[in-house]
């Protein structure tokens, strides 16, 4: 039985897929093939690589000024920030140079930003795939491929389960980053949401070095509630949006065991986090640990009982045919007994 898993889209949520990723193995399951989405893709590639431990030493390693220095916040063309640096770092230390190159089929996925469909890589140079998957819109600038531009991949497929089964995967692990911003729960965690918001706004602010103070946190007015800045608006639209694409898609075609860490607490550019959410990646797939023995191993019984019915349906024919062999014995040698019989009679008479 082949497994796939498929990392869904998150920004700084994302390193709760390192977490998840090594529960899973150490559960005794084998990952066959990996699909991924934005963060997903950016962690999904490392893991194919080869690279996970790399990657989370460095991701543990990370500062919030450090994140401000890789992210390369300022005016840049279609996006606010380049994150060149980020993306270097993956291509130079975290990942084969390209598809072909990975230790297990891998598939990233990303969103034409013209025609709306989705744009699918699984061969060639993954530099690009890896950048075109994470380019969050506003945030990062969208990323020329073949005469297309092309932005985050969650604009349109934020889990991609369906990848999983394209590059053959039998049972699929799904990771939903946004299951705490199903409308539902934004309801009971309204607050928690809006201080997340201001967290990203505030982050930027500083990044920026206050010179882009009035778009990211504007100065409250007298007497009146502060306006959200810029950030606020865009992060809290795309979690929205992303929450109901992946319900949607979900249901469309359902994995076969769905984890969702809970980060609500966690800003979208919290990078610096790493370890605590690689820990609250850990602790979603402990919650489900026997669930997964459960359904792993009842599959691996369905395939054992399909053996055996193979094996009986064998032995079945086998003894049918013997059987079939023994009656034309038997009819055979009736016939050379009568025939006997009659030549017998015949000297007789």
């Amino acid at each position: 039985m082949k497994i796939g898993l498929a990392l869904g889209a998150g920004a700084a949520r994302g390193w709760a897929h390192i977490g998840i990723i090594k529960a899973l193995e150490e559960l005794g399951i084998k990952i066959d093939v990996v699909a991924g989405c934005s963060i997903g893709a950016y962690v999904g590639a490392a893991y194919a690589s080869g690279k996970l431990d790399e990657l989370e030493t460095w991701a543990n390693t990370l500062t919030e000024w450090q994140v401000f220095g890789l992210l390369g916040v300022g005016f840049k063309r279609g996006g606010l920030a380049s994150g060149q640096k980020v993306f270097e770092k993956h291509k130079q230390e975290f990942c084969a140079a390209t598809f072909e190159e990975m230790n297990i089929p891998f598939t990233a996925v990303a969103t034409d930003l013209y025609s709306g469909k989705e744009v699918v890589f699984n061969n060639g140079d993954i530099n690009d795939a890896i950048q075109a998957s994470c380019a969050i819109p506003a945030l990062f600038a969208p990323i020329e491929h073949e005469g297309r531009w092309l932005v985050d991949g969650a604009v349109v497929n934020p889990v991609p389960v369906n990848q999983c089964r394209q590059l053959g995967a039998d049972f699929v692990i799904a990771v939903n980053l946004s299951a705490d911003f199903r409308p539902q729960l934004i309801e009971h965690f309204e607050k928690e949401h809006q201080d997340n918001q201001k967290k990203t706004d505030q982050f930027l602010s500083k990044a920026s070095g206050g010179f882009m103070k009035q778009w990211f946190s504007p100065d409250p007015k007298p007497n009146k509630v502060q306006a959200p800045g810029i950030m606020s608006v865009m992060s809290g639209s795309l979690e929205i949006l992303q929450a109901r694409v992946t319900r949607s898609r979900l249901a469309g075609d359902p994995p076969d065991l769905l984890i969702e860490p809970q980060l609500r607490d966690v800003g979208l550019l919290e990078f610096h986090r790493a370890e605590e959410l690689a820990t609250n990646g850990r602790l979603a797939v402990e919650r489900l640990a026997q669930q997964i023995s459960y359904q792993l191993n009842l599959e691996k019984n369905e395939e054992k009982i399909d053996v055996e019915c193979r094996k009986n349906e064998a032995q079945t024919e086998n003894k049918e045919s013997k059987e079939s062999a023994l009656e034309d014995d038997i009819e055979g040698n009736t016939q050379e007994t009568n025939a006997q019989e009659t030549k017998d009679e015949s000297k007789d008479g």
